[in-house]
């Protein structure tokens, strides 16, 4: 129960959705598509830095449509008398603030809703995604070292921070995928080392060979950081092992659960 004298807390104030067009689509692997935005709707779009993160919404899945924001004298907002679209989170990938166009890479993975969505998606279509990004991961550039680690959900983060890793700071990258047909092109560093790890069709749940894999790192000399993000059980496993048995200081682990194995929408804010 609040007493008298706490200050009620402010509820957070959603950025208004923009109404965006699909100006390319592109396959990288044959489980992930690029999408491309563009349009009028990113005007005054910005991003502070590496693996932000941002909502895209999906038409009903029952009727195809997809509840497009409304202009009202506050600004563009969903219809009140409507129920709000469904959606995912997902990384910004690439922003070009000169051609004032985004674009979010998508896993392909069956029947769910963004999959299909993303799978079916093409030019000319028009789409919903949130007002602005969120979850900047700021670099320590005093750092001695990163461990950066993953699944494909955390492919396009991944590849941001090694975009935006100083050239003089030496990173060790491991990246569970299905196959080598699912291997990315990624930024290249002299002193970056990307270890691809292959976990094939019969692993019942994504994330343990990257387990194994972290399990098995000695931890350079001097003071680093580890990310983390991919199936929230394994985020979970990887955070306490270096905290536990590698003795890492927990502000230097950031714990990102992308999406948790059985559940079809998991929360974006999962810091393990």
């Amino acid at each position: 129960m609040n007493s008298s004298n706490e200050t009620p807390r402010t509820p957070r104030r959603r950025s208004p959705p923009r109404l965006v067009n699909i100006v390319g689509v592109r396959q990288l692997s044959p489980r992930t598509v690029r999408v491309k935005f563009g349009g009028e709707g990113l005007k005054g779009f910005e991003t502070k830095g590496p693996a932000e993160h941002l909502r895209v919404f999906f038409p009903d899945q029952a009727s195809g449509k997809l509840t497009l924001p409304v202009l009202t004298p506050e600004g563009y907002s969903f219809p009140e008398d409507l129920e709000r679209p469904p959606s995912r989170t997902f990384t910004t990938r690439t922003w070009n603030p000169e051609t004032a166009e985004l674009e979010i890479d998508f896993v392909l993975h069956g029947e769910g809703l963004a999959s299909q969505w993303a799978a079916n998606v093409k030019p000319g279509d028009q789409a919903v995604i949130s007002g602005r990004p969120q979850g900047t991961y700021f670099l320590d550039y005093d750092a001695d070292w990163y461990i950066l680690a993953g699944d494909e959900t955390a492919l396009p983060a991944i590849a941001t921070i090694i975009e935006a890793l100083p050239a003089s700071i030496p990173a060790q990258v491991y990246l569970e995928v299905l196959d080598n047909a699912e291997e990315q092109e990624l930024p290249s560093l002299p002193l970056v080392q990307v270890f691809w790890l292959h976990r094939g069709l019969n692993q019942a749940v994504p994330g343990q060979m990257l387990l194994s894999a972290l399990r098995n790192i000695r931890l350079p000399e001097g003071n680093g950081h580890v990310w983390i993000g991919c199936e929230s059980s394994v985020v979970l496993s990887a955070k306490r092992f270096f905290i536990e048995d590698r003795f890492l200081d927990e502000t230097r682990i950031h714990a990102q659960g992308y999406w948790q194995h059985g559940r079809l929408n998991h929360p974006d804010h999962d810091v393990a």
